[in-house]
């Protein structure tokens, strides 16, 4: 999805969101990165001073979600993420600590639509 205000965001072990991991240790990983607070049920912010994010961890049908189910369940396999673009060079801010995260569980990170239409970027390779 594009947007004029938000960047979209997903960490995802595969495009068909076929691997999981458990809550808990995605959710350890997020609480974990100094820069996120928890928000809500699977849910998280930035912290005071940091420029504004929303992270959520999701059990998700195909990349969808909204059902209650999908935001309090034993398994992740997506990470949904915005950002705003309010102030443009936040953008290295949010490609830092997305990456990090992707890293330390070993899952792609994708934009989900650049400003030149283009879907699905990846910015980080899962690796081997």
């Amino acid at each position: 999805m594009w947007s004029h205000l938000y960047w979209y965001y997903e960490i995802r072990g595969n495009e068909t969101y076929s691997q999981q991991l458990l809550t808990n240790d995605v959710l350890s990983v997020l609480e974990n990165t100094g820069k996120l607070k928890a928000k809500g049920n699977q849910e998280f912010c930035n912290m005071e001073g940091l420029p504004w994010i929303n992270v959520t961890a999701i059990n998700s049908r195909n990349g969808s979600y909204g059902r209650v189910e999908d935001f309090n369940s034993e398994w992740v396999n997506l990470i949904a993420i915005i950002g705003s673009k309010s102030t443009p060079e936040n953008e290295t801010f949010y490609i830092s600590l997305l990456t990090d995260i992707a890293e330390k569980i070993n899952w792609e990170l994708i934009l989900e639509e650049d400003d030149n239409d283009n879907k699905n970027v990846v910015l980080r390779k899962k690796t081997p």
